[in-house]
């Protein structure tokens, strides 16, 4: 029994030592506690579970309760000692200054307290005066330490509470005009109707503002029940419509007629058209008579060909958009000669007609803006179809546009590329964007010598590419070439071999953004190289994060201001 109460003895005072020494304990508790109090609280206030009696147990508090109580009444002391120190410290602040109260001067010229340390009686001065200076500046550090945790966390606390009364106190505070405002640019910054349900379910403030916003309510698709279809016409005003038609196996063919039903009088505001439609489905349109599109500037097909819709009158049809949609070569497409812009996108095909597409794109008279993607997830050669043109094929670089964007991605052979830049050579842009993300070498789909042709180039690739191999390839290709502008491209770890700049070239302006790979030795070797030439203008260097901005400045100072960076 004895040996028991012995190891019980050491086992609690382990545990009080241990807790003693807790800084973060000592600050945390609001009143010294009682040896009791703590080990009952670790014990689960089950003290069956050790291998001595509750007797005993309370025999060892009686024991260590005084000792234990006098310790942790002693460092709470010291904490509000700490306080009383830094509490006239700021007092010398407040009267003699900053520099008074921090001199290096012993006591800050005087004693923070009128207890006096024994323990520095034996020694002699100066040594006890600084080490009573040194000992109270310890205490007012403890202190301000102290109170900067827990006005941390007061802080943390009443933002994460003042946050929602924040932002609903300035909701509040909006004018209904501005918030109208505020829900038709959430309205444009999505393409579904999704926004105008869930922002008129907020509130019923929110609700009031959204219901006499008719723009929210100007997106009609078949996919909406019948209810909502009519609630949304209703609320539009007479505001322009964007109509999404959809049939399958989602989509009963009743409920396509029901919803052409409720919207085919209001075709004359159809400004915008998104088709997913069987050729053969695309007959009611007929049976309702909606042929004719007197607002309509913008169609996107989907999947089926456009040979039915192809013949509708739409005077005011400017832009096209349409994924994996066929041109078949010889059709007529009335509608062409009005496009300004057009977005393709085709993907996972074995055979590619290139003869039809040079066809449609030869017959946008007034193209300005063109997008083209393509897509094969296929490793595997692609059939590329090209037939005799019954149209002269135009001249290289004869027809200029504002810009040129194309995007290959995954498996897209080298004769594909080959082809498809073969009838896209007529094109001069202003903007040429160009994205490579293919498993294959980058610098293999960029030495075409007609294409591509721009004053300005972006690039971006998948794969790590040679920077000296494509500038180039690319002032060799395109003599107009002005500016290029490398969008999230790695590079080749090689001994980078630059270019011989030709004095005739017209290259100005170099752009690197979000180039990871990009160091410091490759952007010193090209600024020595391009800045030396008095005629070029800038070398930019974006969000490249293995190049440090005290690097860039170093470089900026020996090189001038034509190198300009943001980190």
């Amino acid at each position: 029994m004895f040996s028991d109460w012995i190891l019980g003895e050491r086992v609690v005072q382990n545990y009080i030592n241990t807790e003693l020494a807790s800084v973060t304990f000592v600050r945390q508790v609001a009143k010294p506690p009682t040896l009791e109090a703590i080990f009952l609280g670790a014990a689960g206030d089950d003290p069956e579970h050790l291998n001595w009696s509750h007797f005993t147990i309370r025999v060892v508090f009686s024991r260590l309760n005084h000792d234990t109580s006098t310790s942790l009444r002693q460092t709470w002391q010291i904490g509000m000692d700490g306080v009383d120190h830094l509490v006239k410290l700021l007092a010398i602040v407040k009267s003699d200054g900053w520099d008074t109260a921090c001199s290096e001067d012993v006591n800050y010229g005087r004693r923070l307290s009128d207890v006096e340390n024994i323990t520095f009686r034996s020694y002699t001065e100066p040594l006890r005066s600084m080490r009573y200076s040194l000992e109270e500046a310890k205490l007012c550090m403890e202190a301000l330490i102290n109170i900067k945790a827990r006005l941390t966390y007061k802080i943390r606390k009443l933002q994460k509470h003042c946050a929602p009364l924040v932002l609903r106190d300035g909701i509040e505070r909006i004018p209904n005009e501005i918030l109208a405002h505020i829900f038709e640019a959430g309205h444009q910054m999505s393409e579904h109707s999704k926004f105008a349900l869930r922002i008129s379910r907020v509130s019923r403030r929110f609700r009031q503002v959204s219901l006499h916003t008719p723009l929210l309510w100007t997106r009609i698709s078949s996919l909406h029940p019948g209810d909502q279809t009519e609630a949304f016409l209703s609320r539009s005003g007479r505001l322009d419509l964007q109509v999404k038609l959809s049939e399958g196996a989602m989509i009963p063919f009743d409920k396509l007629r029901s919803c052409l039903q409720l919207i085919s009088p209001h075709s004359g505001r159809w400004s915008g058209l998104r088709l997913n439609m069987n050729p053969d489905y695309q007959e009611i349109m007929d049976e309702f008579g909606l042929t004719y599109f007197p607002r309509l500037r913008h169609i996107f097909h989907k999947y089926y060909s456009i040979t039915k819709s192809a013949q509708w009158n739409m005077p005011l049809l400017s832009q096209y958009g349409g994924y994996c949609i066929p041109f078949p070569l010889g059709a007529s497409f009335p509608f062409l000669c009005q496009l300004t812009c057009v977005e393709l996108c085709f993907e996972d095909y074995d055979s590619f007609d290139m003869s039809s597409l040079a066809q449609t794109l030869h017959g946008m008279a007034n193209l300005r803006c063109v997008t083209l993607e393509f897509g094969n997830d296929d490793d595997g050669d692609v059939n590329v179809v090209q037939w005799p043109l019954s149209t002269p094929e135009p001249e290289p670089h004869s027809f200029h546009i504002d810009s040129l964007k194309i995007t290959l991605r995954d498996y897209v052979g080298d004769d594909f590329v080959e082809s498809l830049y073969g009838i896209l050579a007529y094109l001069t842009a202003s903007v040429v964007d160009v994205s490579l993300l293919t498993y294959g070498n980058p610098g293999n789909l960029l030495t075409h010598a007609e294409f591509p042709y721009g004053s300005t180039m972006r690039l971006r690739t998948r794969l790590p590419c040679s920077l000296g191999f494509i500038l180039e390839e690319l002032l060799e290709n395109c003599p107009i070439i002005c500016s290029v502008q490398f969008e999230m491209t790695s590079f080749d770890r090689e001994t980078y071999i630059w270019p011989k700049w030709s004095h005739s070239t017209c290259l100005r302006h170099l752009r690197f953004h979000d180039c990871v790979k990009l160091d410091e030795k490759h952007i010193e070797t090209l600024a020595r190289d391009v800045l030396s030439r008095e005629d070029f203008q800038s070398l930019e260097v974006i969000a490249c994060h293995k190049i440090s901005e005290e690097f860039l400045v170093n470089l900026q100072d020996e090189l001038g201001e034509r190198l300009t960076w943001s980190l």
